[in-house]
């Protein structure tokens, strides 16, 4: 058996190295290949085979192509250290890497930055040759790793939005002139108003990047309680669907059910059950709701929604993801905005 396994390691091994010329960049690359395929594949595992299949080679292909320039990189300024050209190319790509992967926002991640400037400055004005070399790849192959996820969270978030987008084929409209007097919000398209209720913020569609935007049909903005996180809970979102498209109780219980496996898929959330509600704070024509625990904050949490018609018969679809108050059908801010919902121009009129 063992010189059975010694027998298929040299002919991968001869293999290897015949397909790369004994090119020791391209053998990083191809070990780069076969080991982080498998890992797009199951990262992606929670979307339909061609949207896998997609994903994990664009993944794979800007991944060798990262490699493969910054191997050349560091190739290079091992012979040839102290080229300023060099430096500051790969500090830049180093701060853009942290940059769109959002370090920066975090007061540890600035912290990090800064720490990690100071030691490279220090190395550098006392000419460690060793020891700059060293960093300088670091800085290097942190920021490939960092812009090749970044890069893939990028287009998984643009076909999560075409898999989720309007399935129901109508023509858009302009859902971003809210109409705003105080704290009260009308909107002439959906016929609908409310009222903002305290450290509640409203989001416009235009306002929201395309992962904000994901849904079953055209979004109509974000009641959030966070200043710069419209997924942050307590949130409600709205979907708007034109009377003349028939879109029902069932489907929206399948759309936010699917979202939700999803969800589960990506280890996001677990232990998703469904519960029994009966909706008060507002006219509706049916809603469903579930409980879930959050992996990424760990708590236990309330997800659902309300599906409600206007006087003109379009339909709104309130997806809604709040903190679990046992005892309680909705936080106290969730059901102070539900119960503010007007069908009427009365905060138009009030302009």
């Amino acid at each position: 058996m063992i010189q059975l396994i010694d027998d298929l390691l040299n002919r991968a091994r001869y293999f290897l190295f015949k397909i790369t010329n004994h090119s020791t960049t391209l053998i990083v690359i191809f070990a780069y290949i076969l080991i982080s395929l498998p890992f797009f594949i199951y990262h992606e595992w929670h979307l339909p085979w061609h949207y896998i299949t997609f994903l994990s080679l664009f993944a794979v292909l800007l991944g060798g192509i990262l490699i493969y320039g910054t191997l050349f990189l560091i190739q290079r300024y091992w012979k040839e250290p102290y080229h300023p050209l060099m430096e500051i190319g790969a500090l830049a790509i180093f701060v853009f890497a942290l940059w769109s992967s959002d370090v920066f926002i975090f007061r540890a991640g600035r912290v990090f930055f800064f720490m990690f400037m100071f030691l490279l400055i220090l190395v550098r004005l006392l000419k460690i040759d060793f020891f700059l070399k060293i960093l300088f790849a670091t800085v290097l192959l942190v920021g490939n790793g960092l812009l090749s996820f970044r890069g893939l969270q990028g287009v998984e978030i643009a076909s999560s939005y075409l898999l989720f987008k309007n399935k129901y084929n109508f023509e858009e409209v302009d859902l971003n002139n809210w109409k705003k007097t105080e704290n009260n919000y009308w909107n002439d398209e959906i016929k609908i108003g409310f009222s903002l209720a305290e450290e509640f913020i409203f989001y416009l569609p235009k306002d929201l990047e395309l992962e904000n935007k994901t849904g079953a049909g055209q979004i109509a903005g974000i009641i959030g309680s966070s200043d710069n996180d419209p997924n942050r809970y307590p949130f409600i979102r709205f979907f708007y669907f034109p009377s003349y498209v028939p879109f029902e109780l069932n489907q929206a219980t399948q759309e936010i059910s699917l979202l939700l496996k999803m969800q589960v898929s990506k280890e996001e959330i677990e232990d998703l059950q469904e519960i029994a509600t009966e909706e008060k704070a507002i006219p509706n024509l049916g809603s469903k709701f579930w409980t879930f625990y959050d992996s990424l904050r760990p708590r236990y949490a309330k997800t659902g929604f309300i599906l409600i018609e206007n006087l003109s018969h379009d339909k709104i679809l309130m997806h809604i993801t709040e903190n679990l108050e046992k005892g309680q059908d909705h936080e106290p801010g969730i059901e102070s905005i539900l119960k503010s919902f007007i069908f009427s121009d009365t905060v138009k009129s009030d302009n």
